[in-house]
């Protein structure tokens, strides 16, 4: 697989929308299936990051609907249930919220968010 830093100057935004489509597959956190597929997808989000970290003009009306469309399909989504004692008393400012199973990439794609939308190519 070649990365956005490997690949030759003309074929970055090639490759660059091929990989902001490919994150667009959400995974299922709750069981321990698709592992490889999992970290793969966590290993091309922080790549996406990087390539927009460090190249200019790298959002067109083409990639930023692709951009939209990878980060919607992540970050709306359909939340976990939360399990509580019922018996417990709970008390919002000593517990801590429950971290949800699939924040290894909520997170990288939230920092992607936050890149494309104080880019100055938006």
């Amino acid at each position: 697989r070649m990365t956005l830093r490997e690949a030759p100057a003309s074929e970055r935004p090639a490759l660059f929308l091929k990989k902001l489509r490919m994150c667009c597959v959400v995974y299922d956190f709750s069981k321990q299936t698709n592992v490889k597929e999992k970290e793969a997808k966590r290993q091309t989000l922080l790549e996406i990051v990087e390539y927009v970290n460090n190249t200019r003009n790298c959002f067109n009306e083409t990639v930023m609907a692709d951009a939209v469309n990878m980060v919607s399909a992540n970050i709306f989504r359909t939340l976990p249930p939360v399990y509580r004692n019922p018996n417990a008393i709970f008390d919002p400012e000593e517990e801590d919220p429950p971290l949800d199973s699939a924040w290894p990439h909520l997170q990288v794609v939230y920092e992607f968010f936050l890149r494309f939308v104080v880019s100055n190519d938006v």
